[in-house]
């Protein structure tokens, strides 16, 4: 019985011990999902604010409101509500966060911690951008962002807007080099609000040869003596402010120190989590809250105060407090998300205001956070003022020249950190490794500012420094220090810096001394250490050391001679110098230059000549011993159509300075075989004539084209001296519906002709028209008729523009008629290649254009085919018609004018009648055109225009157009 009661005391202890567990585990779980939820309404409340966009840099003060669907403000207005900062604290029970307003905190998590941090890489002609956001906290505004690039000569104006979309890198081509550009990056949202806009960037591309660092640059070059022509390079003073692009990437700056690893002795206190890891009689993991009053609530083990423990400290005191309740258990605390606290941030900097920070935050992350110091903020004298605490002053530059981080202060919630205006200032530039624009603190000496820009380089010049200095607020003098005693320090050591002063540190001169120089038709050009006593052949020590085809009967030293360094050129002979001459073998000083000639330098180059038939004709190098065939192979031997029995050979032969070309006839297909007696050996200036085959494009190339109603149209051959009748009569003769008439016959020997003439023509007449559009304020005598001048000057001008286009059809004229009367007639003309012949069907119609009042096509009535019938049915002429230059183009290309007729009788053979009378009584017959030119006399002024219309209507005539008149 009692064993029985003592297991029903256990069994009762363990499951109460199970209860208490399970119950620990619930409070947690719901402590836990009232943190999340807390930690939604927080990202809500964010959300819902999210619309305002950042302060830009552009200095301006006021926050922009993009419009919303109920607020009903428009884009870019300005929001006239000012908001109060605040903190984000949690209650005691944390199941609520308090924002006495949730629209400030929206801003400064949103927009000041949002950055656009933008890596820039100038190159040769172009530059590689590539950017990124990061802040701490992201909404849904900012997550599905497009950019846009804003590149310019200048800050203040564009020069042109590059839409880059979703993408987060570009190539900025096309560029000049060495012209700076201003580039910035611009993010907007869906609806083309603006979200935020990085820094703006100041580059220069440079060509390859001169990108680098000093270092680079410096190795790179090439080296130079006396002897070169040194352009002294300008002394660069285009500087920057040490230490202000640290803060560049702020964004990630900002951020970095919530990866930092919480020490020993980090202070707790509201707003972190302690995370505690149970096992042995009792097994849980939970995350516990700090909450306002400092403590966390361990059920079971009820309230735990941590606030300004350390964290060290803090695992002593809940370990105790948990084994008051429990035996038998391990303990493991680690700190799980850090407090956020809330600092100011004034003075110079680029975003003053109240910024909430990790709570491991150091000064230098604050200050990223509000974007760093502005170039007329300090770095030496940044202020960090606590509650109850001494003013510090934290000067960056330790940290910037030395790496020293020690007055890099942990914040704490309510600092104030003040970036006060920027003090004395110097500037060093020229050959030290570090040149830059310095804030100085205290007194300074000149060699502590050299020390500061990382020393001289090894091609500083020490002998000379300068300092450019304000003297007394009304003017700037120039202060040089030369090197005593050869020790610069014993000059420098006692030099005070002054505010604005400006350190140049020169370049030694470029030149190398102790040197001779090599170039020309050698093997190794280039420079050689001189030593006393050298001569010529100590540097070229043999003719192995020469190129082929050098020229050895003279080379040349150019000499530096004193006092004033002026050239002085000796000549010797190369040859003998080798062989040991000692007069040749001249010997050296320092910065003497050798020159090597080729031979070709200092004799003309021999050659030969083949034309004709050749494959590639024309002049090519002579060499000892060249022969016929050699040149035969040298110009890609002979084209297919060479007559090869028969060519000529032309050779100059010089006698009493008087030269004669003598012939000499060559078999060069024998000559090709090798016969020695045909395959001759050249001389300089021979030239080889090919000659062609007799009759061979005859034979390969006389094809014409047979077009329109010929029963059997194409292209076919024509032999030497083939008729056109004979042509015809091989293509089936003509069909039935062929109009004889408007046959068009071209021909390409004309045609090359015509285009030739036309062209010559408009460029002519472009020259005239020029020449009445410079003096039209002396040819009108009003306004109104320089107007009208003007305007038809500018429509002559579009008239030739478009002439320029126009080709030349080759038209000849000709009268065809039935093959038995063609053989008789002088029409059947002999056929060349390339003629073309087209007959079209017989035209029904009369066109009528120009200046009528209805210019259209008529159908052609025999009985009534007169020139004024046909110009009455179109309405007659209009006021601005000339009725005295109208013509007729006849359908078999001839031009018939008023100004031809005369009073006479005609037969028409379409109309099967006599005309009696004037031109307007003329017939007409199908397929003529009546053109009515329009009227260029009605004012004296435009009269010379009507001679360049004419002439313009005559080349559009030849080119198969009509020019109608001045539109």
């Amino acid at each position: 019985m009692k064993k029985l009661l003592m297991f029903l005391f256990c069994l009762m202890t363990t499951v109460a011990i199970t209860k208490d567990i399970v119950w620990a585990e619930n409070s947690f779980a719901v402590q836990e999902q009232t943190q999340d939820r807390d930690l939604n309404k927080r990202i809500t409340q964010d959300d819902n604010y999210s619309n305002f966009i950042g302060k830009p840099r552009d200095g301006s003060n006021e926050w922009k409101q993009r419009k919303s669907p109920d607020d009903g403000m428009e884009q870019g207005q300005d929001n006239e509500n000012e908001f109060e900062d605040d903190l984000f604290q949690e209650s005691s029970n944390n199941d609520k966060v308090r924002s006495t307003n949730p629209g400030k905190s929206s801003r400064d998590k949103t927009q000041q911690k949002l950055r656009l941090a933008v890596n820039a890489e100038s190159g040769d002609g172009l530059a590689r951008l590539s950017w990124k956001t990061a802040g701490y906290r992201k909404s849904p505004e900012t997550t599905d962002l497009r950019y846009r690039i804003l590149v310019g000569y200048t800050s203040e104006k564009p020069l042109k807007t590059i839409e880059v979309g979703k993408d987060n890198s570009y190539t900025l081509r096309d560029l000049k080099n060495h012209q700076t550009y201003f580039v910035q990056i611009v993010a907007f949202n869906n609806e083309q609000a603006l979200i935020i806009k990085s820094d703006e960037i100041k580059l220069t591309p440079l060509p390859s040869e001169e990108q680098g660092s000093q270092l680079e640059k410096a190795f790179s070059r090439k080296s130079q003596t006396l002897q070169d022509k040194l352009d002294a390079e300008p002394f660069k003073r285009e500087l920057l402010q040490f230490g202000y692009d640290f803060f560049k990437n702020s964004a990630q700056l900002a951020g970095a120190s919530e990866n930092f690893p919480v020490g020993e002795n980090y202070i707790l206190g509201p707003g972190d989590s302690i995370s505690i890891a149970l096992w042995g009689s009792i097994n849980t993991r939970q995350e516990l809250p700090v909450d306002r009053n400092g403590e966390i609530i361990i059920p079971r083990v009820g309230a735990v105060k941590v606030w300004g423990l350390t964290y060290d400290k803090a695992k002593d005191v809940i370990e105790k407090a948990v084994s008051r309740y429990f035996k038998n258990f391990e303990l493991n605390i680690t700190l799980g998300r850090l407090r956020t606290i809330q600092v100011f941030m004034v003075g110079e900097v680029e975003f003053p205001g109240s910024y909430p920070v990790s709570s491991l935050a150091t000064v230098v992350n604050a200050l990223s956070a509000a974007g760093g110091p502005t170039k007329n903020g300090s770095l030496r004298t940044v202020k960090l003022t606590r509650k109850g605490s001494p003013t510090e002053e934290i000067d960056l530059y330790e940290m910037f020249l030395s790496g020293d981080r020690s007055k890099d202060m942990r914040l704490q919630n309510g600092d104030t950190i003040f970036v006060p205006v920027i003090g004395p200032v110097v500037a060093i530039a020229g050959e030290v490794k570090r040149p830059a624009i310095y804030e100085t603190k205290g007194k300074q000496s000149l060699p502590n500012v050299i020390q500061m820009a990382g020393g001289i380089t090894a091609s500083g010049y020490t002998g000379r420094i300068q300092i450019e200095r304000f003297s007394g607020n009304n003017s700037r003098i120039v202060l040089d220090y030369e090197q005593k005693d050869g020790h610069m320090d014993s000059v420098t050591s006692g030099i005070e810096i002054q505010d604005r002063d400006m350190v140049k540190v020169f370049a030694v001169q470029e030149a190398v001394r102790q040197v001779v120089s090599l170039k020309g038709n050698v093997v190794r050009p280039g420079d050689f250490q001189f030593r006393q006593g050298m001569r010529v052949k100590d540097v070229i020590t043999a003719f192995a050391d020469l190129l082929p085809e050098s020229y050895l009967e003279s080379a040349e030293v150019t000499r530096l001679a004193l006092p004033d360094f002026h050239k002085e050129i000796l000549t010797f002979n190369l040859r003998k110098a080798l062989n040991g001459s000692e007069i040749d073998n001249i010997p050296l000083q320092e910065q003497d230059s050798i020159k090597v000639f080729s031979r070709w330098e200092m004799q003309e180059k021999p050659t030969v000549t083949i034309n004709g038939f050749a494959i590639n004709p024309g002049k090519y190098d002579y060499y000892p011993g060249m022969t016929l065939r050699d040149l035969v192979a040298a110009a890609g031997s002979l084209k297919r159509n060479a007559q090869l029995d028969m060519a000529e050979l032309s050779r100059v032969k010089v006698s009493n300075n008087i030269a004669t070309a003598i012939r000499q006839s060559i078999d060069l297909g024998k000559a090709l075989n090798g016969d020695p007696e045909h395959n001759l050996e050249l001389q300089p200036d021979d030239v080889l004539i090919v000659r062609g085959i007799i009759g061979w494009s005859d034979s390969t190339d006389k094809f014409v084209r047979l077009k329109g109603e010929i029963k059997f149209p194409g292209i076919y051959s024509v032999g030497k001296g083939e008729k056109l009748s004979s042509v015809i009569a091989r293509a089936g003769g003509y069909t039935e519906k062929a109009y004889l008439r408007g046959a068009k016959f071209t021909r390409r020997a004309v045609r090359d002709e015509q285009q030739k003439r036309m062209d010559e023509i408009l460029i002519k007449t472009e020259k005239e028209i020029s020449q009445k559009q410079a003096a039209l304020a002396s040819v009108a005598a009003s306004k109104e008729e320089l107007e009208a001048t003007k305007s038809a000057l500018e429509a002559l001008s579009k008239n030739v523009e478009r002439m320029k286009t126009m080709k030349a059809e080759g038209r000849v004229v000709i009268n065809l008629s039935e093959l038995e009367e063609l053989k008789k007639s002088s029409y059947d003309l002999d056929m060349e290649g390339g003629d073309s012949l087209e007959i079209p069907a017989r035209s029904n119609v009369i066109n009528v254009m120009g200046d009528v009042y209805n210019p259209t096509a008529y159908v052609y009535i025999p009985e009534s085919s007169s020139v004024e019938y046909y110009l009455n049915k179109s309405g007659g002429a209009t006021n601005n018609a000339d009725p005295s230059e109208i013509y007729v183009i006849r359908a078999d290309g001839t031009v018939f004018s008023r100004q031809q007729s005369s009073f006479g009788i005609k037969w028409s053979e379409d109309a099967k009648k006599w005309n009696f009378g004037s031109f307007m009584s003329t017939f007409l017959e199908p397929g003529d055109s009546l053109v009515v030119p329009q009227k260029l006399e009605r004012t004296a002024w435009l009269r010379d225009i009507k001679d360049i219309t004419t002439i313009m209507s005559q080349i559009a005539l030849t080119a198969g157009t009509i020019l109608i008149g001045l539109r």
